[in-house]
């Protein structure tokens, strides 16, 4: 008994070749990836390229001792921001990588800029000088806003701008930001032309 006669194979050879079209059209119509996914591994396994990113916070950072700063400021470098707390335990777990991270990329071209959602600014500042944080600067927001601009409902988020304040790419939760992946990233990002 046949199960399939030669007209029915030549018809479904036909519709599975025409899926195999349409797969390659519709995936050639998607907006390219950024190139970053392949960064998506160990300690960056959280990594994710968000489509329709928020833009970047227009908001003002301070310091406890009243300096004054905006994303927009470090326009022309790349910028990994990292929105954390004292009283969030992921958060005090990744800020030693972080300060690696600043001290062996952070230059001309990238700047790490952790900013604080304490009840005070001066929470963050105890808390850099306790744990020997020299690399960073203990930003706070004292609009306590930051979080929703961003779209996050945890801490910690960091999140990587590109030169322009573009978000390219964002990790919720903890990360070790001086791991051989994470600096692999920040190397592709400082490789590109300007």
């Amino acid at each position: 008994m046949k199960i399939l006669s030669l007209s029915n194979a030549i018809k479904l050879m036909i519709v599975i070749g025409l899926v195999a079209v349409m797969s390659v059209v519709v995936q050639s119509c998607q907006s390219p990836k950024s190139g970053l996914e392949i960064y998506r591994t160990k300690s960056l396994n959280k990594l994710h390229i968000m489509d329709g990113a928020p833009i970047q916070p227009r908001s003002t950072f301070k310091t406890a001792a009243g300096q004054e700063m905006a994303l927009s400021d470090y326009h022309g470098k790349y910028v990994l921001l990292n929105v954390w707390a004292t009283w969030c335990p992921p958060c005090v777990a990744e800020m030693p990588s972080l300060d690696k991270l600043a001290e062996l990329r952070g230059g001309d071209r990238f700047e790490v800029v952790t900013i604080s959602m304490d009840r005070k600014a001066e929470d963050a500042e105890v808390f850099f000088e306790r744990y020997n944080l020299e690399n960073l600067t203990a930003w706070h927001d004292p609009s306590y806003g930051l979080s929703a601009r961003v779209r996050t409902r945890g801490l910690p988020i960091s999140i990587i701008y590109d030169t322009k304040g573009r978000e390219l790419a964002r990790v919720s939760g903890e990360a070790d930001w001086a791991s051989e992946e994470a600096l692999e990233l920040i190397d592709h990002l400082l490789d590109r032309p300007q």
